[in-house]
């Protein structure tokens, strides 16, 4: 990314408090220019880091023993399981079914990382409010970064596999890098949220890496605006139901809403 010479953004990072401000914040990140792509997450507590699940709480050791069980216990829950080496599929897997891995969510769309950073104002019984944020990265510049082609390639390409293969065997050497990655459409979930990825073969937070003040932007929406502009997500269209696409979670999202919904105020 260039640096950017607005007053919105001083340091790599701004504050939004409406879905406009957040537009005209990306508008001067050049996110509305054709062909430029810039992925976007949401975290609802800033003092989450950039960082993969596994290496949050966990290491190696509980890597290798996550996947290999699941991947022989998978086939007696599921009736289509991925191949014996498709490593990216079942990586995949366990991450949409909430099992750490190494793999890092990332959308294409702002506004539904930032329903994900505001989602508990919706959903949730949130005690205080606090602030939130949305980090934006530049995938091509980051992979670029990392020695990589310029590109993002599928979760599946062959270039993406030494990345992979440590997280299922403890005896191969982990290259230390980061990659973005294009998810496959394995699942109506990864489709619905414009699901991407990164791979962490490194267990530092993409912020703590070298150079990352060139590859990701941040974006603040204070605590004091958190619940207003949580009610223009929801105002957008952006919901539960319709994130998380099964009866589990439409139910949760109709049980959350209103019972009646309002009347137009010149009929109230």
């Amino acid at each position: 990314m260039n640096e950017n010479t607005s007053t919105r953004w001083v340091n790599g990072e701004c504050e939004v408090r409406t879905v406009g401000d957040l537009m005209a914040a990306l508008h001067e990140l050049g996110a509305t220019q054709r062909g430029r792509v810039l992925w976007y997450r949401g975290h609802f507590d800033r003092s989450w880091k950039l960082q993969a699940a596994i290496w949050r709480e966990y290491g190696r050791d509980d890597e290798t023993n996550f996947t290999n069980r699941f991947c022989s216990r998978a086939s007696s829950r599921r009736a289509h399981v991925p191949g014996y080496d498709e490593d990216a599929a079942w990586l995949s897997l366990m991450q949409h079914y909430g099992l750490p891995t190494r793999l890092l969510d990332w959308s294409r769309s702002p506004l539904i990382a930032l329903y994900f950073a505001l989602e508990p104002y919706l959903y949730g019984k949130v005690a205080d409010d606090m602030a939130a944020e949305v980090w934006v990265l530049d995938p091509f510049l980051l992979n670029e970064a990392e020695g990589f082609e310029r590109i993002t390639p599928s979760i599946e390409a062959r270039m993406c596999r030494p990345l992979l293969k440590p997280a299922f065997v403890r005896s191969v050497a982990e290259p230390g890098k980061v990659m973005a990655v294009m998810g496959t459409d394995l699942d109506i979930r990864l489709f619905v949220q414009q699901g991407c990825f990164t791979i962490h073969s490194d267990a530092r937070p993409l912020e703590d890496r070298e150079g990352w003040q060139s590859l990701l932007r941040k974006i603040v929406v204070p605590a004091t605006a958190v619940r207003a502009l949580a009610a223009e997500v929801d105002a957008c269209g952006f919901r539960k139901g319709d994130l998380y696409p099964d009866l589990e979670n439409l139910a949760k999202e109709l049980k959350a809403g209103p019972k009646v919904g309002p009347r137009w105020k010149d009929e109230a």
